[in-house]
């Protein structure tokens, strides 16, 4: 009987090395998840820009065909091998209505609208001069 108590009082806790095992498997659990969702925010960042990309090169489009200008500040594509801003304001009279590229063509701004990095060039391609990581 004596020998069952002194067993049973010798494991009442963990030892050293099962904390040291569970802390380690649970670091691991952790660089695990942590990865996997730094691989999921890139693949939604790059997604966020091939979609900005899409509806924007549609509304320059769309505007270009409605009013026989480009959506510049001059109304005008660039010269060749340059490239010139796109102007969210961009508007012009149908009809005794003025359109506005944005809202009339573009529902929703896209990201970055304000600080100039939507370009267009001569044969209206659109580019965004910035990185995919900042985007």
């Amino acid at each position: 009987m004596r020998m069952a108590m002194a067993k049973k009082d010798k494991q009442l806790g963990f030892s050293f090395f099962e904390l040291i095992v569970a802390i380690f498997i649970i670091m691991i659990l952790m660089a695990v998840v942590i990865l996997a969702t730094q691989g999921f925010f890139g693949k939604a960042q790059e997604r966020a820009w091939e979609t900005d990309m899409h509806v924007i090169n549609t509304a320059v489009d769309a505007y270009m065909i409605q009013s026989f200008k480009a959506p510049t500040a001059d109304g005008k594509l660039p010269l060749r091998g340059e490239y010139a801003l796109i102007d969210f304001d961009a508007s012009f009279i149908q009809d005794g209505q003025t359109l506005t590229f944005y809202p009339d063509f573009i529902k929703k701004l896209p990201r970055h609208w304000d600080e100039g990095v939507w370009l267009i060039d001569s044969a209206s391609r659109l580019s965004i001069d910035m990185d995919l990581d900042e985007y």
